[in-house]
Parts: structure tokens; C-alpha cells; sequence
């Protein structure tokens, strides 16, 4: 079994799906429900521009991930968000994945 069909860890992927504002205007966003995934989470960098804004990132790779640049992401606790598209490794079937980099939505509160 590869990491790339049961990481070591799960993610929930709330979908990129087309939505109405409450203008009604057409737009993206996340859908409602979740999707478990499961993946390897891998720590990007952490940057401390300031005193004041922290940026978290981490890769994410898995077999297959339903995201897209609006869909929002849960995992550890805390909520990510999507940035850029997904990239799609398109190998041989053992190999084939998609990865993608999410960043917190906001510093990791220290109590």
C-alpha cells in the first residue's frame, strides 16, 4: 500500500463549488459537506514577517484530492485555505497524484 492511496494523515476538503452570493451573483466557494481524505501532510515554511502576521503553509499529496483554489480545508484542528490549483503528477498508475499548498487561515493561538 503506498502513501499515496493511505497517508498517515486525513484531511476534510470542502469542495470548490459554484455558489450564489446573497446578491446573486455567481461566484466559487466551498461546498457545505466535507470529504475525508487520506494524505501526507508536509510542512512548507512558516514566515514571521512582523510581530504581527505569521503565514503557515503545508503540502498536501495524495492518490486524488477534490480541491480547487476556493475550497477550504480542516485538518489538525484548524482551517486552511487553498492556494493556487491543484498540480496533477500524471505518471504511471503507481505513481500518478495530485498536490497542492495550504496555508492557515489564521496564527496557531498559543493559550
Amino acid at each position: 500500500m503506498s502513501l499515496l492511496d493511505a497517508g498517515p494523515d486525513e484531511i476534510v476538503i470542502y469542495p470548490e463549488i459554484a455558489i450564489v452570493d446573497e446578491y446573486g451573483t455567481p461566484k466559487r466557494g466551498p461546498a457545505v459537506g466535507g470529504v475525508p481524505v487520506r494524505c501526507r501532510v508536509q510542512p512548507l515554511v512558516t514566515l514571521d514577517g512582523s510581530e504581527v502576521q505569521v503565514v503557515t503553509r503545508y503540502k498536501v499529496i495524495s492518490r486524488a484530492l477534490p480541491a480547487g483554489p476556493w475550497a477550504r480545508v480542516e485538518w489538525d484542528g484548524r482551517e486552511w485555505d487553498v492556494e493556487g490549483e491543484v498540480l496533477r503528477s500524471n505518471g504511471s498508475p503507481a505513481t500518478r497524484h495530485h498536490k497542492f499548498v495550504m496555508v492557515a487561515r489564521k496564527p496557531l493561538e498559543v493559550p
